[in-house]
């Protein structure tokens, strides 16, 4: 068995470090690495690296860390570094907020004008001289 390990860096979050991801590959899966990345696989990859970086992984991201490690494997790269611009957690779903708000009309009521005076006039001093 030989040991490959992705680093994964988001550039989202400020000062964040690399997160790994460790996999054991037989022999025969290093000639066949396709074989290896079965949906099971992929979905335990997106979870664990969503709790390592705090940032959400779609579909899209994690077919462009699998292809990039495909490649790597292929070519006999025993590690693999693949920085993406991920969003966090908490602002992924925040388009599937249900919240309709306060659409009430407030009440209206007349401005108060009789506190309101002119501070050192608003006009210049007449001269008709």
């Amino acid at each position: 068995m030989v040991q490959y390990t992705l680093y994964l860096l988001s550039t989202s979050q400020p000062d964040s470090q690399p997160v790994s991801y460790n996999l054991n590959i037989s022999e025969n899966e290093e000639n066949n690495p396709e074989s290896i990345f079965n949906s099971k696989l992929r979905e335990k990859m997106r979870s664990q690296l969503q709790q390592q970086t705090a940032c959400a992984i779609n579909n899209a991201n994690l077919e462009k860390i699998i292809k990039t490690w495909l490649e790597d494997i292929r070519e006999g790269y025993r590690t693999t570094s693949i920085t993406l611009d991920l969003t966090a957690l908490e602002f992924e779903e925040i388009h599937q907020i249900q919240d309709s708000g306060d659409r009430r009309i407030p009440d209206l009521f007349p401005p108060d004008f009789s506190q309101i005076e002119p501070q050192g006039g608003a006009l210049p001093p007449l001269d008709f001289t």
